[in-house]
């Protein structure tokens, strides 16, 4: 089992020896008013924990034990932290990883990079759903792709900071604007919103985005590094910096081809989402979670290659080499990129 995904309310998870035991409610008119689950801990690689399931501090207690990253989102998708086991003490790398924090090329290099293949990203994403749509030829797409393949080698040569999020924020601008076209009638997509959503498509892209950020999160923390020290996004109070940074590359081509996978094939439609009058945002009801989550690790799960000859990868394996790039970054050494998709 890849991973354990709580979801309800309505669960209880207590330990019973080397297994969690979920025990869900039932209605109050069932006979039997409960239904346990028993998941050997050995079976499990990471949970996600969305909404507030009541786990017992025992559970979490013998998670951190096995070495199993738990992390945590609100029922609506916003994510809100991670629970690592402390497993790598390698204070070196955040010591080192705090003398680079104040250092603005080694900032401006990374961040480089971060764009660049973002970008890059985000180009060849609308190059294969063109193709599959058989409009390649259509004026609006190629003078978008032409668009993000001048601001990605423009990304490369950015003076600064400032500059290089100029381009990237035109890049994303171009890039939605054609992503756009991908949604279903049904579930259709305008622009990028967020905090809240104000629509299902935009709901179904920040809830993806908040679970991968979640599976980066553990990865940069079980590595020995702060995941709130960043580079291209800024330093800021209850940030994870360093793991928004880690994201970027992998939005387009993991998370957001993943969206449309889960609307073009109606594995949610309209009726897995809700709108809530307290806020004016659109939501994922709790119908969504189940299809949703199976789509995931499918989609997480699938092997390819990144380059031809090379071994298969899944996207947890990318987001482990996109760490270990960072690392040989912070030693000295360049001649690398972050995820390109292939």
């Amino acid at each position: 089992m890849p991973s354990l995904v709580i979801s309800q309310d309505t669960v209880t998870v207590n330990l019973h020896s080397q297994h969690l035991e979920l025990v869900k409610r039932k209605s109050e008119e069932s006979i039997n008013k409960y239904e346990r689950i028993k998941v050997p801990l050995i079976d499990v690689d990471r949970v996600i924990i969305c909404g507030r399931p009541a786990v017992s501090i025992p559970a979490l207690q013998k998670l951190m034990k096995f070495g199993i990253p738990t992390f945590f989102t609100t029922s609506s998708g916003r994510w809100i932290g991670s629970l690592s086991p402390d497993n790598n003490m390698n204070a070196e790398r955040r010591i080192r990883q705090y003398e680079l924090a104040g250092n603005k090329d080694f900032a401006l290099k990374i961040s480089r990079k971060i764009v660049y293949a973002k970008i890059r990203n985000s180009r060849r994403v609308l190059q294969r759903l063109a193709a599959n749509r058989e409009i390649s030829h259509h004026t609006a797409h190629c003078k978008a792709v032409d668009t993000l393949k001048k601001l990605y080698e423009q990304s490369l040569d950015a003076e600064n900071l400032e500059i290089l999020r100029g381009y990237e924020g035109y890049a994303a601008a171009t890039y939605f604007a054609q992503l756009g076209k991908y949604f279903p009638d049904d579930i259709p997509f305008t622009e990028r919103n967020r905090q809240p959503p104000k629509d299902a498509a935009n709901a179904l892209l920040s809830w993806t985005y908040a679970i991968v950020q979640g599976e980066i999160d553990c990865i940069i923390r079980s590595r020995g590094l702060d995941a709130c020290i960043g580079y291209l996004h800024a330093v800021s109070h209850g940030t994870p910096s360093l793991t928004l940074d880690l994201l970027e590359p992998l939005r387009a081509p993991c998370c957001d081809l993943l969206v449309l996978n889960i609307l073009n094939h109606k594995h949610l439609t309209a009726d897995n989402f809700e709108y809530r009058d307290e806020n004016g945002g659109t939501y994922l009801n709790q119908s969504a979670r189940k299809p949703f989550f199976q789509a995931y690790e499918l989609a997480m799960t699938r092997k390819f290659t990144p380059y031809r000859g090379e071994n298969h990868v899944d996207f947890r394996d990318v987001i482990k080499n996109q760490v270990l790039a960072l690392l040989k970054g912070m030693e000295g050494y360049f001649e690398w990129n972050f995820f390109i998709m292939p």
